[in-house]
């Protein structure tokens, strides 16, 4: 997750190479390979070749969800929040019928708001974006606004 917000946070539609993230994140090379892998299988990044060459967003970073990502990376991210009724009925001490709901209902919110979470509203929250080359600056200034204005919440207070 947090080579993709790097590349959607520097690249600004210029090809970014693996190396540089895996710096940048402190970041396995290998581990990247792998996961830059399905995520080009996926049609969420393209690679760039020669000296110039990295990896790119093939959409606009608003219009790629940070839930979209998780079930290409993480698959086990929704099964664990699916999967564990039975240590919540011991923490909310409520019978296994109305734990499961609870689970399963909050399960289903933690999917809704990752799906619309995009890289587009994380970089939103940060002071530094503010490259003239960015990928989607009306969506960057709309979002900004709506936050300064209240109309908003931002991702990390949701």
């Amino acid at each position: 997750m947090q080579a993709l917000f790097d590349l959607a946070h520097h690249s600004h539609g210029q090809p970014v190479p693996l190396h540089v993230i895996a710096e940048r994140q402190k970041l396995s090379l290998p581990f990247l390979e792998q996961i830059f892998n399905k995520l080009k299988k996926a049609g969420i990044v393209a690679s760039v070749r020669g000296p110039k060459g990295g990896y790119i967003l093939t959409r606009p970073c608003n219009q790629v969800s940070v839930g979209e990502v998780l079930r290409l990376t993480d698959s086990s991210f929704y099964a664990a929040a699916k999967e564990d009724p039975q240590s919540a009925n011991r923490v909310l001490m409520a019978d296994e019928k109305m734990s499961r709901m609870l689970w399963n209902r909050l399960s289903d919110h933690i999917s809704a708001f990752m799906e619309k979470v995009t890289f587009a509203d994380l970089c939103s929250e940060t002071d530094s974006n503010t490259c003239p080359d960015c990928t989607c600056p009306e969506y960057v200034k709309d979002v900004q606004g709506q936050i300064t204005r209240g109309e908003r919440r931002a991702c990390g207070v949701m």
